[in-house]
């Protein structure tokens, strides 16, 4: 299989349509997916992408999500009113397949608050898996700036 620069298989920044990476579209894909839920304000939707296992790992600036559950729960609790989640807009998206099951990608992303006028910057870096319902977020650790 021919090399993409860097190794990435897939950049939102780069032309991708002479070269067919099935499996790279397909996590592309699942980005999309959750960051049209996130705007949906729809975080059961948003969740869905997320592996539904007790080893689950979640890291969010520096606090950890052990499991989907405690995950569910946070999002749950924290947006009692889901407008409050405000809207995402993802700035790139880069996919890495490491093995036929396996994938590493990077997201950078801003999210815009109304209610509060916030604005927060971030990357999320995540680990997905190819399980039988297709590729799931197995870990993922993101980073956020307030501007």
């Amino acid at each position: 299989m021919a090399q993409e620069q860097n190794g990435w298989q897939f950049d939102s920044l780069r032309s991708n349509s002479g070269v067919s990476k099935p499996d790279a579209q397909q996590i592309y894909d699942v980005m999309l997916k959750m960051l049209d839920r996130w705007n949906a304000h729809d975080i059961e939707g948003y969740l869905d992408v997320y592996w539904k296992s007790q080893e689950l790992l979640v890291v969010v600036d520096a606090e950890e999500f052990n499991g989907w559950q405690p995950l569910h729960d946070s999002y749950l609790n924290g947006y009692p009113d889901r407008a409050a989640m405000g809207f995402i807009n993802p700035t790139r998206i880069q996919v890495k397949l490491l093995k036929p099951d396996l994938a590493l990608a990077l997201t950078w992303w801003s999210i815009e608050f109304p209610t509060t006028k916030q604005k927060v910057i971030g990357n999320t870096t995540m680990n997905l898996q190819k399980f039988a319902d297709g590729w799931k977020v197995v870990a993922a650790h993101s980073s956020t700036a307030e501007m």
